[in-house]
């Protein structure tokens, strides 16, 4: 390796040692001991970094990462104890601006139209196939210059089917349709998160236990911070073993989710403190990470407004009597309101991909699947029912945008 690329390691292996100890003393004032985020950091160091180092500017940006990174793993992996971990490799990685791939080198720009190269093993057996692709990522070490590529678009074909899914703390309710030819409703499902909640709740009481019985303050925050990692352990577990059973029972399918971004801070406005506690610890954006990433179809997003509140049948208006019901003003119908909501969800998704889906073409067919279990299908008025008429005392249970 060049003298100049080992004296350019050293140098950002001090700045990495620099920009923990800022982090480490931000965490340190912050109430909730919270690591300083990346973009934050570079605020608060670029001005030495830049008085102290002529390197191009975006150099900084891998030691802020680099810092934050260590600094969260080496909480996680001491059962949330914070101290400043030890900086002892030579290695950085390099943002995709200051790198090129040029006639089977590497082009790496460590001061403004200054550069250093370095060959590339082009041998290599995958080289061809990967080198197709673009550069996104160099790993420089004092041994070796590892070099990432990312193949293909990145952009996933739809499915031949779509599956919406409406989620909710209880539940995942989905509609599904075919798309060849003419789109057509095939089926709508339920799947129970019952298990999620129960974990969620038991671990909840056990914490307010500890609280009250364990007096010592270090003794107490251990053991409160070894629940919540098991916690979110058994969670994760399970949400991973709902999406694999999801995307393996449709491989075909495009998932169709609202994009419920903001929802923490929105949604539980002039609610009650036990709503705003379930909506907190509601994990709807893992487990719809995870399905995006295991299934080799694209997911689509939809915007949440007005999914409960219009019906996608008529496009009238719907009443909530219970939380659990949708009756439709236009209709005169009473349905199940998160199975409904899949339904809304999947009519957005296909006017976003430019497949508008009429609703009526399948609704006599399907219609008994969408109404509320306390109905009666078929009667005139299908889907009355007394619990229509009762108070909305359980709205905790569930939520909707």
């Amino acid at each position: 390796m060049p003298e100049e690329v080992i004296h350019y390691l050293r140098d950002m292996q001090d700045a990495v040692k620099y920009a923990l100890q800022v982090a480490y003393r931000d965490a340190l004032r912050d109430e909730r001991h919270r690591i300083p985020s990346p973009i934050l950091l570079r605020r608060e160091i670029r001005d030495w970094f830049y008085s102290k180092y002529d390197y191009a500017r975006h150099h900084i940006n891998p030691v802020c990462r680099t810092a934050v990174a260590m600094l969260r793993s080496y909480r996680k992996n001491h059962h949330g104890e914070l101290r400043i971990p030890e900086v002892k490799r030579l290695a950085t990685r390099t943002d995709g601006e200051l790198f090129r791939v040029v006639d089977g080198r590497v082009r790496i720009t460590l001061r403004p139209n200054r550069y250093v190269w370095l060959p590339v093993n082009t041998k290599d057996k995958h080289y061809e196939e990967y080198s197709q692709g673009r550069a996104s990522e160099l790993l420089i070490t004092d041994k070796k210059v590892c070099l990432t590529f990312i193949v293909g678009d990145g952009m996933k074909p739809l499915g031949s089917r779509f599956m919406a899914q409406d989620l909710n703390f209880r539940s995942v309710d989905s509609t599904n349709v075919l798309l060849s030819g003419q789109p057509s409703l095939t089926g709508v499902e339920t799947r129970s998160l019952k298990e999620i909640v129960r974990i969620q709740n038991d671990f909840s009481r056990r914490r307010k236990m500890l609280q009250t019985h364990v007096r010592n303050p270090q003794k107490r925050a251990k053991k409160l911070g070894e629940t919540r990692g098991r916690q979110r352990n058994r969670v994760v577990d399970a949400l991973h073993k709902l999406s694999t059973r999801m995307v393996r029972e449709n491989p075909d399918a495009s998932f169709v989710f609202e994009d419920l971004r903001g929802i923490r801070k929105t949604g539980g406005e002039k609610k009650s403190r036990r709503f705003r506690t379930y909506l907190n610890r509601w994990p709807y954006r893992l487990y719809q990470s995870m399905v995006e990433y295991k299934s080799p179809k694209r997911t689509v997003y939809v915007s949440p407004r007005g999914t409960s509140s219009e019906c996608p049948v008529c496009g009238g208006r719907l009443k909530h009597p219970t939380w659990a019901v949708s009756r439709c003003v236009k209709c005169g119908a009473d349905y199940g309101r998160d199975r409904l909501a899949s339904l809304a969800i999947l009519c957005r998704g296909l006017r976003l991909c430019g497949r508008p889906f009429a609703v009526s073409a399948d609704w006599q067919q399907m219609k008994d699947e969408y109404l509320y279990p306390g109905g009666t299908p078929g009667a005139v008025g299908a889907g009355g029912t007394d619990a229509a008429s009762a108070p909305n005392l359980d709205a905790y249970t569930e939520v909707h945008v």
